[in-house]
């Protein structure tokens, strides 16, 4: 139950500390954006001299920057209606696959007495041909008491961690999966599938786990790149609210600016790109998660931030450095426009496989019904709490 009244005096109350944020944010951005055109004035090789001895400046310029003069590379198409853009979408992605994977848990609960967890990751590959037809399936996986039980001094938990790891590994399993065999099938290496990872490829959110499950997060992410690089299907990890700070950090260094800590890159871009228009391409050398990710990819991924939608702000995509390399990141960004104009400002790949893999409230309920079933049948001694019970009752 939500009390109107209670919630707009506690706002109140905090005033200050919203209207301090903004004056700041803004202060911030004036300061930070007011360099940004002075990056092309330098050059590729002014701009990495100014960063020579900074270890891990947050970003490093490609050749891109020098080629197209500028920071932003505008899109070329001029919609006047959305079938305009449907036409233009299904134009670029003809006889293009696309594919992606997502996932879904049911996580372990102390409701019940014999503890159990589960996976379901769905993936969606796309042909766009002619013809139509398209693939979706999707692996569920049981966690049993064994793998999500742990001990912590004098207690055992219940492991969540374990249960977003498994889930973790099962999405990278199923790209990797796809990539082996659509490089087995064979495709124009000019026009290659390419897979959306629901994720950014420098994973950040690693740096704060334990030393065991951080390894496990890299292994999976590198062996992820190593796959892409291997068959030549192209990588995107997509996320379209980005608070990455690479290119923030990266104007830190080169201008020698005071800290912004309330800023991030997309927030710098937001009146600068119309839908479509995208960041010169730009290599990632952010400091920490990527010293453990080996010489070929501790400098190896790259990212552009590319406009989605008509006011927000830009979505981030992570792009392995050998598919600039190879001449394919316009086709990659353009593949990515298509499915954002098909799923209306989502790529529908990822859409369409998060439909298929997310796992409702009511799915949990059938699930712990069936569990139930189960244990009886296999006469498990399974307890339900009290609370649980009353809940399910009422609801």
């Amino acid at each position: 139950m939500i009390y109107r009244e209670k919630i707009m005096a506690a706002l109140e109350s905090r005033r200050a500390d919203f209207t301090n944020y903004d004056t700041d944010f803004r202060a911030q951005m004036q300061l930070y954006t007011a360099v940004l055109d002075e990056l092309v004035s330098l050059g590729g090789d002014g701009l990495r001299a100014r960063l020579d001895e900074c270890e891990a400046p947050g970003a490093l310029p490609t050749q891109e920057l020098d080629q197209r003069g500028s920071l932003i590379v505008r899109f070329d198409q001029d919609w006047r209606t959305h079938e305009d853009a449907r036409l233009w979408s299904l134009e670029a992605l003809s006889g293009r696959t696309t594919f992606a994977a997502d996932g879904s848990q049911i996580l372990p609960s102390k409701d019940y007495s014999v503890p159990v967890a589960a996976v379901q990751v769905a993936w969606f590959e796309n042909a766009h041909a002619p013809e139509g037809g398209y693939v979706k399936d999707a692996t569920f996986e049981i966690l049993p008491p064994t793998e999500i039980l742990v001990r912590t001094g004098g207690v055992t938990e219940l492991s969540e961690q374990v249960v977003h790891k498994r889930r973790y590994g099962m999405e990278a399993a199923a790209l990797r999966h796809f990539m082996h065999s659509a490089a087995a099938r064979g495709f124009d290496a000019d026009k290659p599938p390419v897979v959306f990872f629901d994720s950014l490829l420098v994973i950040s959110f690693a740096e704060l786990l334990p030393d065991e499950q951080r390894e496990s997060y890299v292994a999976e992410i590198t062996s992820l790149l190593d796959t892409s690089k291997q068959t030549g299907v192209p990588l995107v990890g997509y996320i379209d609210t980005s608070y990455a700070r690479d290119l923030v950090n990266m104007l830190q260094a080169t201008f020698d600016l005071a800290d912004a800590p309330k800023i991030h890159d997309a927030a710098l871009f937001a009146e600068r790109l119309a839908w479509g228009d995208r960041t010169a391409f730009f290599a990632c050398a952010r400091r920490g998660i990527l010293e453990s990710y080996g010489d070929d990819w501790r400098r190896g991924i790259g990212f552009v931030y590319l406009q989605t939608t008509g006011d927000g702000l830009p979505s981030r995509l992570d792009i392995p450095m050998w598919v600039y390399e190879r001449g394919l990141l316009e086709y990659v960004v353009d593949t990515v426009r298509g499915e954002v104009v098909v799923g209306n400002g989502y790529p529908y790949a990822i859409e369409a496989a998060d439909q298929a893999a997310v796992l409702s409230g009511r799915d949990r309920e059938a699930f712990y019904a069936l569990f139930q079933e189960f244990a009886e049948r296999e006469r498990l001694r399974l307890r339900v709490a009290r609370k649980a019970a009353s809940k399910a009752q009422r609801r």
